[in-house]
């Protein structure tokens, strides 16, 4: 948008006034979408909820690329959601209504942008909530803890074990296990950490986005398992999985 160094005068009915006022807000919002693509937002500050919105949608662009790396995307996405500022009014607002929407007794998911190139979710539980170990197929995931505490286990799963799992099994090798609290965050890739689990220690909200977005084909490609109680022999990361129906 250009910049203005001199005052423009308006003579308008009290209608056109009100007119005026009433389109103030979107225009407000074209401005900031504005700034955030061409770099005039400050590169250490915090963002607000569509600076950060223009922010990621100019990385998940990148997905289109040949050259495209997951893992220095995700770092990327990381870097970029660890600015959001988490008492922006539009995030707040989704956060508000996590009581009654607990009320239902599950985890709670709304999303709050979905592009073609990526979504955006709230995603809210309640004190000991969990969402079973389960993939990913071909996406890149970044969670921010926005609120609450909440444990998280990601999986690889092993391609070619030496000793095969039965029919209906897969082996999965944990490859980290952390605790997330306010703004700290995971990331997974369609190769990397893409299986995991949560279990939430507090009421908890999070910020999730994934790259591409869930659709039809995706939702139907993914699998989720149930984790055999106890590792394999002589290898506490291994852990044999079955595929879940």
């Amino acid at each position: 948008m250009d910049d203005y160094d001199r005052r423009e005068f308006l003579s308008l009915s009290l209608p056109g006034f009100l007119g005026v006022l009433a389109a103030l807000p979107a225009l407000c919002t074209v401005a900031t979408r504005a700034n955030a693509a061409e770099g005039r937002l400050a590169a250490d500050g915090a963002m607000h909820w569509e600076a950060f919105l223009e922010a990621v949608a100019a990385e998940a662009k990148k997905q289109h690329l040949d050259a495209w790396n997951q893992d220095q995307y995700v770092r990327d996405i990381a870097g970029i959601a660890s600015r959001l500022h988490l008492e922006d009014p539009v995030l707040l607002k989704g956060m508000e209504q996590i009581k009654t929407r607990l009320k239902k007794g599950k985890v709670d998911f709304e999303y709050l942008e979905k592009r073609v190139d990526f979504g955006l979710c709230l995603v809210q539980f309640d004190v000991g909530e969990i969402i079973a170990p389960h993939d990913h197929p071909g996406m890149t995931g970044m969670i921010l803890c926005a609120s609450g505490e909440i444990e998280t286990s990601n999986y690889d799963l092993v391609e070619k074990p030496d000793t095969p799992p039965p029919a209906g099994h897969e082996l999965l090798r944990r490859v980290e296990t952390k605790v997330l609290k306010k703004n700290d965050i995971s990331t997974l890739t369609a190769k990397a950490r893409n299986i995991h689990t949560l279990h939430a220690r507090k009421v908890t909200q999070l910020v999730d986005i994934f790259t591409p977005p869930y659709n039809d084909e995706r939702s139907e490609k993914s699998r989720w398992y149930e984790l055999s109680p106890e590792p394999k022999p002589g290898d506490p990361a291994l852990i044999e999985a079955r595929i879940k129906e």
